[in-house]
């Protein structure tokens, strides 16, 4: 059963049932102030909450979560939207609280627990099966995407950690601006060294604020995190679904959690 479009798929004028087709580059270029607004309150408030310790990080995160949970079914083409929804929010509540112990020895226990709720939803679904390995794939990718971000929540814990982690959302927020250029065509084959070097020049500044983070350790945090999270968002950009807010949200709240492996990473790192 295909998800029926949200009233903002109906303010663009996009006919019932479009959400399965691709766009034309030419509307995936467009600019979606929305969607740039989301990502960049969605870093901002997790660089805030970073820089305030755990209980801070840990709730801005479960919100994100939360919002993946919501936007992304509908952006990666699950075909019963709701169900997916329902199973990835629960899951989100699981993993991101997981992080609770240090060692984050439970959070593949809730991963675990969020892909039985998948299969789950698919067991007692009564629309038929069409589109059921595109409907799971759908659900493991959000569950992927907020357990990543759920693994960055104990780098809060110790001030290395937090140096690190707030770097590197300096350079995910400062990705946000290379989402106003794809309309300018003479940029567009550089998109990608635009936002690079946009990133690793924001991770230099905000490392001068901290002397756990050193100049070459800020360039590959930068380097890293800047150009997942950009690269996460063009990729989706082709996805009828970019041209709903849902859309946007789900992409924008998923390009901030998805860096979170790469920042436990570097903060555990000596």
């Amino acid at each position: 059963m295909a998800p029926v479009p949200d009233d903002d798929a109906a303010r663009t004028g996009a006919p019932e049932g479009s959400l399965r087709l691709p766009l034309s580059p030419v509307r995936a270029d467009h600019i979606r102030w929305f969607g740039v607004g989301a990502t960049f309150v969605s870093a901002v408030a997790l660089l805030a909450a970073q820089a305030n310790g755990y209980a801070a990080t840990l709730g801005v995160t479960l919100v994100l979560a939360l919002a993946v949970a919501w936007g992304w079914p509908l952006l990666s083409g699950s075909y019963t939207p709701m169900a997916t929804t329902v199973a990835l929010a629960a899951s989100s509540v699981a993993i991101v609280l997981s992080a609770l112990r240090q060692d984050l020895l439970w959070v593949p226990a809730a991963v675990a627990f969020g892909v039985l709720l998948a299969f789950s939803g698919q067991l007692v679904r009564r629309t038929g099966r069409e589109g059921l390995v595109l409907t799971l794939l759908s659900a493991f990718g959000g569950l992927a995407v907020i357990a990543s971000g759920t693994t960055a929540v104990v780098a809060a814990n110790s001030d290395r950690g937090q140096a690190v982690a707030v770097v590197a959302m300096a350079a995910v927020g400062a990705a946000v601006a290379v989402d106003l250029l794809p309309g300018v065509r003479v940029l567009t084959p550089f998109l990608g060294l635009v936002a690079l070097a946009v990133s690793v020049l924001a991770s230099l500044v905000a490392a001068n604020f901290f002397d756990e983070v050193g100049a070459l350790e800020a360039l590959g945090i930068g380097a890293a995190v800047g150009t997942v999270s950009w690269s996460f968002r063009r990729v989706l950009s082709l996805q009828p679904a970019m041209l709903t807010r849902r859309g946007q949200i789900g992409s924008g709240a998923g390009s901030v959690l998805v860096v979170g492996a790469v920042v436990h990473l570097f903060s555990v790192l000596t």
